[in-house]
């Protein structure tokens, strides 16, 4: 029978654990147990991820949570994870205060946040985030028509490399805003992460689960399409190349932060983008060579407003999943390995993220050791949905993963490949750890 469990040792056990960040709910005390976490570093680690602190504004409770799944390299995911809950705050703080200020009320604070203000906020934030990236590198090249030498690019790339990466490299996020106060919520994403609503059904406690956002992909048909009505009709087969979902053949994102090499004209990419080491270097021939009518990714994000308060109740035991790519790859090969030999269709990674979701952790998939099984955490529901799936779907993958020695060929390395995954969840009612 092929199992993890014919590899288990004590070392490709731990060495799972060196790879896993996760909440611990023994240590981080119940107060934060509403919120939990976990993620599991690929090779490289591109994915990051934010929990801000909560603050008051206008007597409600806010708090903001987000994955970002980086590609291209880690840079501008860590600057988002960094900064952007920090933007929202301070643009809340300044927006919201201003709008009181305004109308010469001083309680009219609590009906500004309406759901299409608050909408409407998100969608300018990042909007405005993301232009600043980019405004940015144009800011180095005021006057690009009249062209700048190699040298000057390579001594503006020295000097400013980490505004030139950030731009050049590109990030997805799920995010949710929540008014804690009066259990709201809004959804706000760009690319593929993902942010699912999971109830169980008060007849038979299975849980229903649901896909809040859209992803932005060439494999969505409203996003393959608004691409490609956005250019000229003569350039649908550079943008699609071979018909594949992937602009130019390389991005499958069509709505990130960053990739300025898909949003600025193809000066910045000859010039300055080409530049910056990346995981992606093979983009930049396509780009310089398709890129004629930019942007052909633009970041106007997916905004979706959630009345928890009004939509569940707490013995529907709601559970709000945020997490990137990776996981729903995991839940995907899942899905065909169920119904495997079956003629049932499968069921969706949604439907599987939601059928793991609050299940205990397999003790006997791995436990060479007390040790072991000692560090992991308790009642972490982001890290047993992380666990179980891996272990389930990919476990002979993952321990031959885990047991590489990186000294392996660029092919070994290639088949053993594994991608971020990064979950959170967030309990709209606090549970108590006990």
């Amino acid at each position: 029978m092929s199992s993890f469990a014919h590899i288990n040792s004590t070392s490709v056990a731990h060495s799972f654990l060196k790879k896993c960040t996760f909440s611990n709910s023994t240590s981080d005390g119940a107060r934060n147990s509403q919120i939990q976490y976990a993620q599991f570093r690929g090779t490289p680690n591109e994915d990051r991820f934010a929990i801000s602190e909560e603050w008051e504004l206008g007597s409600h409770v806010w708090q903001f949570l987000a994955v970002f799944d980086g590609h291209g390299g880690p840079t501008n995911a860590e600057y988002l994870a960094n900064n952007f809950p920090s933007h929202i705050r301070q643009s809340m703080e300044r927006v919201f205060s201003e709008t009181r200020t305004q109308q010469q009320q001083p309680d009219i604070v609590n009906n500004v946040f309406t759901e299409k203000a608050v909408s409407d906020f998100l969608k300018r934030q990042v909007r405005e985030f993301d232009d600043g990236l980019g405004n940015a590198v144009k800011a180095l090249c005021p006057n690009p028509a009249g062209n700048i030498s190699d040298k000057e690019a390579r001594e503006l790339y020295r000097v400013h490399k980490e505004v030139i990466t950030r731009a050049r490299c590109g990030s997805t996020m799920a995010s949710v805003l929540i008014d804690k106060s009066e259990n709201r919520m809004w959804v706000c994403g760009v690319g593929d992460s993902s942010v699912v609503l999971s109830c169980k059904n008060s007849t038979d406690s299975k849980r229903k689960s649901v896909l809040l956002n859209t992803h932005h992909t060439g494999h969505t048909p409203q996003e393959y399409h608004r691409v490609t009505l956005e250019h000229p009709s003569h350039e649908r087969g550079n943008i699609w190349l071979d018909e594949e979902e992937r602009i130019f053949g390389t991005l499958s994102m069509t709505r990130s932060f960053g990739d300025f090499m898909y949003k600025l004209p193809p000066f910045f990419t000859a010039k300055l983008f080409c530049l910056v080491p990346s995981t992606a270097m093979k983009s930049v021939e396509s780009v310089l060579k398709y890129n004629r009518t930019p942007p052909y990714v633009i970041a106007d994000p997916f905004v979706r407003f959630v009345d928890l308060a009004g939509l569940v109740s707490k013995d529907e035991n709601p559970m709000v999943v945020i997490y990137t790519d990776g996981l729903e790859a995991l839940a995907y090969k899942l899905s065909t390995l169920l119904l495997k030999g079956t003629e049932s269709s499968a069921p969706s990674p949604v439907d599987v993220v939601g059928a793991f979701l609050g299940q205990p952790l397999h003790p006997l998939t791995w436990a060479p050791s007390k040790d072991y099984t000692d560090a992991l955490p308790g009642n972490n529901e982001a890290f047993a949905l992380m666990y179980n799936l891996f272990t389930k779907a990919i476990p002979d993958k993952l321990g031959a993963h885990l047991m590489a020695n990186g000294n392996d060929s660029d092919k070994r390395a290639e088949d053993l490949y594994i991608d971020d995954v990064t979950v959170l969840v967030f309990r709209p009612f606090p549970t108590s750890n006990v």
